[in-house]
C-alpha cells in the first residue's frame, strides 16, 4: 500500500514601482505553501476488479451499474469542509495518448473509513467502445487513478500530477451490443463516389478481403487514386447495411471532421469525414474489430529487387529491375534452380513481395502478392531478360514475362562489329559477369545486345546501364577487356586496357 501527500503550490506576487530611473526587475521567488495533509493522512489502494485475476466482464455489472475499483482506508487531517475524490482514467495504450475519464462514486459505509469507490458500468463500457470498438472479444485496457482534495469548489491533485493511487492493466469484455462485422465495405470519397444508394456506383470501390471469415480476419484493404482536381478529398466508409438502407446514419468515419491523419480510430455514431490533401495513389487498411484505419501514400518505386537462389535470397545483393518510362519494369540477371521473387522494398514485406501462382516452370504468368506467391521459376535456367507490368490505378504488379538469353554480345562502331556483328561475350560465374576482348579506336561507340536482338539492349551510363540507353565510347586507342556486371545492383560495365 502506498502513502500520498497533498501539496498546494502557491505563487509569489511581485510589486514594482516606477521612478525617474529604471529599476532592475526583481528575481522571481517561489514560496510553496505547507502541505495541507501529511503523507500518511490519505491512504487508498486497489480494490474489487483491480485486484482480481479474473477477466472483467462488464455485462455482469450492467444491472447494478457499480464496479468496485478502489478502497479509501484513511482520510484524516483534512481542512474543515474538505472532501476526497477519485477519477478512473482508461486508455488503449500504456502512454495514455487516447483516454477516457470516469468519476468514481463513494459507496456507503457504517464507518467513516474504509470506503469503497465504484465506477459506473455504463460509463466504463462507453469508454471501452470509444477506445476499442464493440467487439465482444477479450481486450486489454490500461488504467490509473488520480486522487483529489476538494476545497470550496476547487480540486487539488494529491501530491503531484504524476501521482496515482492505483495504476496497471486489466483484461475485460464489453456489454453484449450485438457486435457485427459486415462482409462488404465501400469507400465513399471525392475520388470514388458519394452515391450511397447505388450498388452499381459503389461496386468498383469495395474493400478487398481475404478468403477467411470476417470474424477471423477483420482487415479490409482498398487501393485508390486521388487526382489533383479531387482535392481536398473527403472520405467515409459505407458498410453494406448502409448501402442497402441508403442510410447515412450507418456510415462510418473519423472522430473529427476534416481529420487529415493517416491513421486513427473509426466511429459509427457521429461519424465525420476524414480528408486527404495530396494527389497520388493510396492504400487504405481498415480493421473492423478494433475500428481503426491506416492510409499509406503509395509513391511508385524506381526499382524492384529480385531476391533468389543466385544471390542468397538477399534483396540488396540481388539484381535491380528498372522502371521504363513509367510503364513497366525490366531487368536481366541469372536465375538458378531455386527461382526468385520480386520485391518493391529491400526487405520481406507481404505487402510488397510478389511471386508466381505456382512453382511450375513458366516464362510468363500472373504475379501474386504476399505469402501466397510462389517462387518464380523460368523454363530455361541461366540468364533471362525479365519484365514486370503493373496497374497504375491499383498500384500493384500484375504480370511477368521471361525471355531466355542465349547470347550476350558487344556491338558498335569498332572494327570487329561495324554495328552489324556481335562480339560474343563469355561468363565463368553462372552469368553474373561477362567479358570480351576488343580492339578500340578513340571514340568508338558500343553497346550491349542480347540474343542479337535490339529489343534487348543496354547502354547509357556505365555505372547504371539502361534499356535503349545512349552509346558508350572508348576513351582512346587500344585493346580492352570489357566486363559487363549483371549479378547484383544495377547492370554496369567497365573497361580495362591491356
Amino acid at each position: 500500500m502506498k502513502l500520498y501527500k497533498l501539496f498546494l503550490i502557491g505563487g509569489l506576487s511581485m510589486l514594482a514601482s516606477s521612478c525617474a530611473e529604471d529599476i532592475e526587475p526583481s528575481i522571481p521567488q517561489h514560496n510553496p505553501q505547507e502541505p495541507i495533509v501529511n503523507a500518511d493522512d490519505v491512504v487508498a489502494a486497489k480494490a474489487g476488479v483491480l485486484v482480481s485475476d479474473a477477466v472483467l466482464n462488464l455485462e455482469n455489472y450492467k444491472e447494478s451499474n457499480q464496479i468496485p475499483v478502489l478502497q479509501l482506508d484513511k482520510a484524516e487531517g483534512l481542512p474543515e469542509g474538505a472532501t476526497v475524490s477519485f477519477k478512473l482514467e482508461l486508455s488503449d495504450t500504456e502512454d495514455f495518448e487516447r483516454s477516457q475519464t470516469i468519476d468514481l462514486e463513494a459507496g456507503t459505509s457504517s464507518d467513516e473509513t474504509p470506503v469503497t469507490y465504484y465506477a459506473s458500468a455504463d460509463a466504463w463500457n462507453a469508454a471501452q467502445v470509444y477506445l476499442l470498438g464493440k467487439s465482444p472479444k477479450e481486450k486489454t485496457l490500461y488504467y490509473r487513478v488520480p486522487g483529489y482534495i476538494n476545497i470550496d469548489g476547487s480540486d487539488y491533485r494529491i501530491n503531484s500530477v504524476d501521482t496515482y493511487m492505483a495504476e496497471g492493466s486489466i483484461k475485460e469484455t464489453c456489454f453484449d451490443m450485438g457486435f457485427v462485422i459486415e462482409d462488404h465495405y465501400y469507400l465513399l470519397s471525392n475520388a470514388t463516389t458519394w452515391d450511397l444508394g447505388s450498388a452499381d456506383a459503389l461496386a468498383p470501390f469495395e474493400f478487398e478481403h481475404s478468403k477467411y471469415d470476417v470474424y477471423d480476419d477483420p482487415v479490409f484493404v482498398i487501393r485508390f487514386k486521388v487526382a489533383a482536381d479531387q482535392l481536398d478529398d473527403y472520405w467515409k466508409i459505407a458498410p453494406q447495411s448502409a448501402v442497402d438502407a441508403n442510410n447515412w446514419d450507418l456510415v462510418i468515419g473519423t472522430e473529427t471532421d476534416g481529420d487529415t491523419a493517416l491513421y486513427g480510430h473509426l466511429v459509427s455514431e457521429g461519424a465525420q469525414a476524414g480528408k486527404l490533401t495530396q494527389a497520388g495513389n493510396y492504400k487504405m487498411t481498415i480493421n473492423m474489430e478494433s475500428m481503426t484505419y491506416e492510409i499509406e501514400y503509395l509513391a511508385q518505386p524506381d526499382l524492384l529487387y529480385t531476391p533468389g537462389g543466385s544471390n542468397g535470397w538477399n534483396q540488396v545483393a540481388s539484381s535491380y529491375m528498372q522502371l521504363k518510362e513509367g510503364q513497366y519494369y525490366y531487368g536481366v540477371f541469372p536465375v538458378n534452380e531455386q527461382g526468385f521473387k520480386i520485391c518493391a522494398e529491400p526487405n520481406w514485406n507481404n505487402d510488397t513481395t510478389y511471386g508466381a501462382e505456382s512453382e511450375a516452370a513458366a516464362n510468363s504468368g500472373t504475379l501474386v502478392i504476399g505469402e501466397a506467391g510462389k517462387n518464380i521459376m523460368p523454363e530455361t535456367l541461366g540468364l533471362n531478360w525479365i519484365t514486370a507490368n503493373y496497374d497504375p490505378i491499383g498500384y500493384y504488379l500484375t504480370t511477368y514475362e521471361l525471355v531466355p538469353i542465349t547470347t550476350v554480345g558487344l556491338i558498335g562502331g569498332f572494327a570487329a562489329s561495324g554495328w552489324g556483328n556481335d562480339v560474343i561475350m563469355s561468363s565463368d560465374d553462372e552469368g553474373k559477369t561477362w567479358t570480351a576482348e576488343v580492339e578500340f579506336k578513340a571514340g568508338d561507340a558500343y553497346k550491349f545486345r542480347f540474343n542479337s536482338d535490339w529489343g534487348y539492349n543496354l547502354g547509357g551510363n556505365a555505372d547504371q546501364l539502361t534499356f535503349d540507353g545512349s552509346d558508350l565510347t572508348a576513351p582512346e586507342d587500344g585493346t580492352y577487356v570489357i566486363t559487363l556486371n549483371l549479378g547484383s545492383g544495377y547492370p554496369s560495365c567497365s573497361l580495362a586496357k591491356k
